[in-house]
């Protein structure tokens, strides 16, 4: 392998972007925050005392950011938030109906509903894009294996990662928190892209974020894609190394969204718009880098990722370590590692948000559920866009929007260019089915 200093970012065409980041001292524009204080008249609120559930990540900030910082308190919402280990556990809470909504992953709604034994949940509003990073153990480094950043091209990185895994004596282990998480798809999706198949040359493993660097450490596994900020213990106990951050996979992907059941925004529809609009103005809160120390202590605390502040703080700035086992390492800026509602970038202008629930995401959601049979459609739907806009509906955002004085795109569909992706792949939501034909590899 042609080796550059190690962690030198920018081999894989992006680095130019992120060094002028850097020089700049990564002053990136925000968007622009509520020009009026009036509050939105959301009408009489059918429930006031919700009960919402999260996983112990940095995608929660804003749910945890909104009740300590009163955000949910202005929208006349008493608020008892409750921590689950696993994005399972979150799910059969909402399916109980013992909890209002939740922070869940971006792809639970379509898997629930289109597996065999359906399940109607409705994703309110994406809370993050990108946050999250692929990990591989210690071994791997002594094997040569260097993170994405440190090879010449995507081709140099996908013969060297191929070798080492065909070399172990038996099928190396991955973990992710779940086997239809956002985490799982992309950990597929990088896999496939370097050559890999998932289902026949690695073994998949369930296990909540917060456990997998114990396992990684104990050598029951050999990697893991988790939310951030639980990729740095590993690092910092040089137990493994980041090879690569989901942004690295797909550039701007959906992260985390607020789910709850379909039923249950019938039930209470002025509730929900309150719910949103406190949820809302705390992703904009928790994307102001001034704000990131005060995030930090408050998500560092015991009830909620009971971890230290530095490393939830450097993940909230981007100034993220992928490797502590090199001797020139040292961590890379990342500015757009986790974007809770604007950070200007190449692939979010201006009106385009974090928060807004494309249409054409779900699309490439349900085109990865067929590719590698997660649910029980194994052809492309031919009612699928009706399907996708009942799941992931657009109007309440808008609704919520427009309260706010937030403009947000006027389409709902838009294509992805290739650059965006790992493999160079570009996505056309109007054309699904010769998108999903052209992965030779697939279940």
């Amino acid at each position: 392998m042609k080796r550059r200093q190690l962690l030198q970012y920018g081999a894989l065409g992006v680095g130019s972007y992120i060094a002028t980041m850097a020089c700049q001292g990564q002053n990136l524009s925000e968007f622009p925050l509520l020009k009026e204080k009036t509050q939105p008249d959301f009408g009489q609120l059918e429930k006031t005392s919700l009960v919402l559930g999260f996983l112990p990540i940095v995608d929660s900030a804003p749910l945890i950011i909104a009740q300590e910082k009163g955000f949910f308190e202005r929208y006349g919402l008493s608020v008892n938030l409750q921590k689950y280990p696993s994005l399972e556990a979150i799910e059969n809470k909402l399916l109980q109906w013992q909890l209002d909504a939740a922070q869940a992953s971006f792809s639970l709604p379509l898997i629930a509903q289109l597996r065999e034994k359906a399940s109607f949940l409705t994703a309110l509003m994406v809370l993050n894009l990108n946050g999250s990073a692929v990990t591989l153990t210690a071994k791997a480094w002594e094997q040569g294996i260097r993170p994405l950043s440190a090879y010449t091209n995507i081709d140099e990185f996908s013969r060297n990662f191929r070798q080492y895994i065909r070399s172990l004596p038996k099928p190396a282990v991955f973990a992710t928190d779940s086997l239809y998480s956002m985490e799982n798809f992309l950990l597929r999706y990088l896999l496939s892209a370097t050559g890999i198949d998932p289902n026949q040359d690695v073994e998949f493993v369930t296990i909540p974020p917060s456990q997998v660097f114990y396992k990684l450490q104990a050598g029951i596994i050999q990697g893991y894609c988790a939310p951030i900020p639980w990729n740095q213990p590993a690092v910092r106990q040089k137990a493994g190394f980041v090879i690569c951050t989901s942004r690295d996979i797909w550039q701007g992907h959906p992260g985390s969204i607020l789910a709850t059941m379909d039923g249950w925004v019938n039930k209470h529809p002025n509730t929900t718009n309150a719910l949103m609009a406190s949820v809302l103005e705390a992703c904009l809160f928790c994307d102001r880098r001034k704000n990131a120390e005060e995030i930090a202590q408050i998500l560092a605390q015991s009830q909620y990722l009971n971890l230290s502040e530095a490393q939830i703080q450097s993940t909230l700035v981007g100034d993220y370590w992928l490797s502590q086992l090199g001797t020139e390492s040292s961590p890379i800026i990342f500015p757009d590692l986790d974007i809770f509602h604007f950070k200007e970038t190449p692939y979010l202008q201006v009106p385009n948000q974090a928060n807004y629930p494309w249409l054409s995401q779900s699309v490439w959601l349900l085109t990865q559920a067929i590719r590698w049979d997660q649910i029980k459609a194994r052809v492309y739907p031919k009612d699928a866009e009706k399907v996708l806009r009942k799941i992931y509906p657009v109007e309440l955002y808008r609704k919520v929007a427009d309260a706010l004085a937030i403009e947000i795109p006027t389409e709902e569909m838009r294509s992805i260019p290739g650059d965006l992706f790992i493999d160079n792949r570009p996505f056309d939501p109007q054309k699904p089915l010769a998108y999903l034909n052209q992965f030779s590899i697939r279940t």
